[in-house]
């Protein structure tokens, strides 16, 4: 009786095939990259929203601003664009703690030590801004400086982030940012504020529905 019961068992503890076992794999990859994703085009979402409202309310303060259907006191414009800003940051936060649940081993760290260098990169850029306009800058110059100095960190860290996980839509949204903030520059204020205004919030969500529609191109799977 022992001898059929083991002898019966035997296949169902035999293992997959290598071939079959990598297309399990495979299947598992390509639903987490999947779920974080989706979480990721909502991050974008939040970021364009930031910037629409951030930086248009700069473009339309009364102080250097061109809207020229309304205008914003100065002081109202900076806590409108901190305010998005911050707000976007919150939901970046919040999603990303959400979609790493369960998430345990190497991945991890590693979206740990990303997520940590844009902080790092973020308070590096404030306090070498302020270290500037200290050490004294002309006149209008902090209006350039300081979007251009962030957003060049923000193309540059979506360059990294595209190439450690192989996202052809990071990447790419990387090499935009870093053309639309030397374009703005030379265009200069207040127009400048404009094109972060539209042209950023545009490309971020051209990247969200081509993520959300799986039309960007993914790593081969295994046949």
């Amino acid at each position: 009786m022992n001898e059929n019961t083991s002898a019966t068992s035997e296949p169902d503890d035999a293992p997959l095939p290598s071939d079959e076992m990598l297309r399990l794999i495979d299947a598992q990859e390509l639903r987490v990259r999947r779920h974080f994703e989706a979480a990721y085009a909502w991050v974008l979402i939040a970021w364009a929203a930031a910037w629409f409202i951030g930086f248009g309310a700069l473009w339309s303060n009364t102080t250097g601003g061109g809207n020229p259907w309304f205008r914003l006191p100065q002081p109202w414009a900076w806590i409108i664009f901190a305010v998005t800003l911050a707000a976007a940051i919150v939901a970046s936060i919040v999603v990303s703690v959400l979609s790493n649940r369960g998430v345990r081993g190497g991945s991890q760290v590693t979206g740990a030590m990303y997520g940590w260098a844009w902080s790092i990169s973020m308070i590096a850029a404030w306090w070498f801004c302020m270290a500037l306009s200290r050490a004294g800058l002309p006149d209008g110059f902090e209006g350039l400086l300081y979007p251009g100095v962030f957003i060049t960190l923000v193309g540059v860290l979506y360059l990294a982030g595209g190439a450690l996980w192989r996202d052809s839509g990071q990447y790419i949204l990387g090499i935009v940012l870093l053309v639309l903030v030397v374009v703005a520059t030379f265009v200069g204020a207040p127009t400048h504020n404009l094109i972060y205004a539209t042209c950023g919030p545009l490309a971020m969500l051209v990247l969200a529905v081509l993520i959300r529609r799986e039309l960007l191109p993914q790593p081969r799977v295994r046949a």
